[in-house]
């Protein structure tokens, strides 16, 4: 979802800046206490960080090993890429997922994934430097995002952040202005001056997933500053009044999924589902804009937010880790699941406000250990799209799903990373 540049922030800027020019640069103040988490039942309620980071070695072995699907294609080409999955105790057991479009899921790709890879693997060299491991699958990963995001366009603001970390992290220019073509997209393609909001225009009726548009507004405030853009800035501030105005559900101050918008700027709820995952990167992108603009009002929406979700019954008191939605349309906990995403997305936007403000370290503290010792699969090293809410092997129901999910995904494995290794990196 993210990304956070707080703890080399400024490195950073100055970074990026030195580049450029070598190259070419929401609810008042909270009244609610924080609310004190129970203990989890068979989890140790604090990780070392020699665990995190042998989990992070074994974890981007085993990826180095059986993610590179040398038959990925990108927009009908063959550009190589990270299989979308593949069965834990047989890793040639690959991509079991729905037909693409030629008829063959061998094919299928997701360029998303592989910008997760490559974070977490510039995360691991920044942390372990000594460690050649990955340095040749690093220049690979480089070359293949590099390749693919030169025309990638979507409304998703993490995306920015994400180019822009791992550019600043390996000292690479290219990424960096990758980073800049994602928000000038923002801006030209997605930002509606008229309504002044980031959503798909090009669906009808116009829609938008509330932590994208969110983490868009974010990333046009940050990029509108580092490149001297004002208009970017106001259109990113004006995406996230416009959201906080509409998105955020009254009862139980959690995140709408979706939204609808129509030709008079009036937004629709369209799925009233509060996810974990959308909790945590809505919390980010406000964060993220509180350190930009200094508006207390940001701040104080995340602190409500992460109070509201730690209260509404979606964190799994005896056993850890959040169920996988709220349905606030009908007041109705969705516990069928857990997702790995809801978890790490959720750690990103805790950890982040902690940095700001540490009112919820004992409850970042619970879920690196919920992630590390439950959603963790130690003995393949890797991590599942969901599992059960007592952390077994998820069977699909017919027709909805692949059956026994006994599947290492690429995306749970990288975001999984990406939040375990970022909590190191403060």
């Amino acid at each position: 979802m993210p990304h956070r540049l707080t703890g080399f922030y400024r490195y950073g800027l100055l970074l990026a800046v030195v580049l450029l020019l070598g190259g070419c640069a929401w609810f008042g103040s909270s009244a609610m206490s924080t609310p004190t988490p129970r203990p989890i039942q068979n989890a140790s309620t604090r990780v070392t960080t020699n665990s995190i980071d042998q989990l992070a070695s074994d974890v981007l072995t085993n990826m180095l090993l059986h993610g590179w699907n040398s038959q990925a294609r990108t927009r009908g080409v063959v550009t190589g890429g990270l299989f979308i999955n593949w069965k834990m105790s047989d890793p040639s057991d690959t991509n079991n997922v729905r037909p693409g479009p030629d008829g063959n899921p061998q094919h299928n790709h997701d360029p998303q994934v592989d910008l997760l890879y490559l974070t977490a693997l510039a995360e691991y060299h920044q942390l372990h430097s000594q460690d050649h491991s990955f340095d040749a699958e690093l220049v690979r990963m480089t070359r293949v995002v590099l390749a693919e995001y030169t025309a990638y366009n979507v409304p998703k603001g993490w995306i920015y952040f994400y180019l822009l970390k791992d550019g600043l992290l390996l000292h690479n220019r290219d990424l960096i202005n990758e980073a800049h073509t994602a928000a000038s997209n923002f801006y030209f393609t997605w930002y509606d001056p008229k309504l002044g909001l980031v959503y798909d225009i090009k669906h009808t009726p116009g829609d938008y997933s509330v932590d994208h548009s969110l983490f868009c507004g974010a990333a046009l405030i940050d990029a509108g500053q580092r490149w001297n853009q004002p208009d970017w800035v106001k259109a990113g501030k004006s995406t996230i009044n416009h959201i906080l105005a509409v998105a955020l559900d009254s009862r139980y101050h959690l995140f709408y999924n979706s939204m609808l918008v129509n030709d008079a700027g009036h937004g629709f709820v369209e799925n009233s589902q509060a996810k974990p995952s959308t909790q945590g990167q809505a919390v980010d992108a406000l964060v993220t804009a509180y350190s930009l603009t200094h508006d207390q009002h940001y701040l104080d929406v995340a602190n409500q937010t992460l109070q509201a979700l730690f209260s509404s019954g979606l964190w799994d008191s005896a056993q850890g880790g959040f169920y996988f939605a709220l349905d606030m349309s009908k007041g109705r906990l969705l516990k069928d699941y857990k997702e790995t995403r809801s978890q790490t997305l959720l750690l990103l936007g805790l950890h982040h406000f902690n940095q700001v403000k540490p009112l919820f370290m004992q409850q970042e503290q619970q879920l690196v250990a919920v992630i590390a010792d439950h959603f963790y699969q130690s003995t393949y090293h890797g991590f599942f799209y969901r599992v059960t809410p007592s952390f077994q092997i998820y069977v699909s129901r017919p027709h909805a799903g692949i059956g026994v999910e006994d599947y290492f995904t690429t995306e749970a494995m990288g975001s999984a990373l990406d939040a375990l290794q970022t909590t190191e990196m403060a």
